[in-house]
């Protein structure tokens, strides 16, 4: 019985360690945002107006190029982590991006 209780331990606490969800508040603040999150996670933008979220290339993301929605939707949204990699996105209303800075380079890693 006693095993039982530990392996119950074990897997919360797995489930605790690799279910942990990450935000950004996605305002104008002059500096892109960089995360790094395990495979399985979810990261949201929250934001209350005014903005939008796009995914882009990395060249998009340098130069904000590849903007298909320039108009603000509501918030939130929420990128489910589903493979390792390096994902951008960027606010494509106005001058968010160009002007403001407001991008976000997401890194999907194990190691994170």
């Amino acid at each position: 019985m006693k095993t039982v209780a530990v392996l119950a331990a074990f897997v919360v606490t797995l489930a605790t360690v690799h279910g942990h969800d990450h935000s950004i508040e996605w305002t104008i603040t002059g500096e892109p945002f960089e995360e790094c999150i395990l495979p399985g996670e979810t990261l949201e933008f929250i934001w209350a107006g005014g903005h939008n979220v796009e995914e882009v290339s990395a060249a998009g993301y340098m130069d904000c190029s590849g903007i298909t929605n320039t108009e603000p939707v509501a918030g939130n949204y929420k990128f489910f982590a589903h493979n390792a990699g390096t994902y951008y996105f960027v606010c494509g209303v106005g001058g968010h991006c160009k002007g403001g800075n407001q991008k976000a380079k997401i890194t999907v890693d194990p190691s994170c």
